[in-house]
């Protein structure tokens, strides 16, 4: 049911949803031609899956409003507005706010705080909690260029592992067509 169904249940909660119209587990079942408990189970799983992702909410047991999906730069954006306005955060502000993950709100004000927009201050009587400052406002979000630099490393990595295993597959191939020709003559 990977990826594929999920994205059907997505488009019918998009449907559905339109205009921040609450939607009911029963109705998404009958969208998706589900008649039995059995056969409701992975939507109910896709649910929860999209809830996680701050997709979906649920208004009450069985009811849902579709929120929409965060793509990595509207989160950096909300993340970047939330900071900007502020001027001094934990990353929990940031997670509450934006809907960020605790890992991504802390990546995030760890790559201002190496660009020279933030500062750190670490406060022993927060448990580790450190707060950070904006202490230059460039307005423009800065880019993560390192990180689209490793990325771009990865693609290549695995672009190049990928056609070492085609060659591979190939050279097999042709060792198994040899083979079979000997056995015939």
């Amino acid at each position: 049911m990977g990826r594929g169904y999920a994205e059907i249940v997505r488009n019918h909660l998009k449907t559905l949803g339109a205009g921040g119209r609450e939607v009911t587990g029963k109705e998404l079942a009958e969208a998706l031609d589900l008649v039995q408990g059995s056969d409701k189970r992975p939507m109910y799983h896709v649910l929860q899956d999209l809830r996680k992702q701050r997709e979906v909410r649920r208004v009450r047991p069985g009811v849902y409003v579709y929120i929409g999906k965060n793509t990595g730069d509207e989160l950096r954006q909300k993340l970047w507005r939330a900071f900007r306005r502020l001027r001094t955060v934990t990353v929990d502000d940031l997670v509450e706010l934006t809907g960020a993950s605790g890992a991504y709100a802390k990546e995030f004000m760890q790559m201002l705080v190496e660009r020279g927009v933030a500062r750190r201050i670490d406060d022993p009587g927060r448990q580790k909690r450190s707060k950070y400052q904006m202490v230059e406002d460039p307005v423009i979000m800065p880019k993560n260029e390192e990180k689209a630099k490793k990325l771009r490393e990865l693609r290549r990595r695995k672009k190049r592992e990928a056609l070492d295993a085609l060659t591979a597959a190939e050279t097999a191939i042709k060792k198994a067509r040899d083979c079979l020709r000997f056995d015939h003559d």
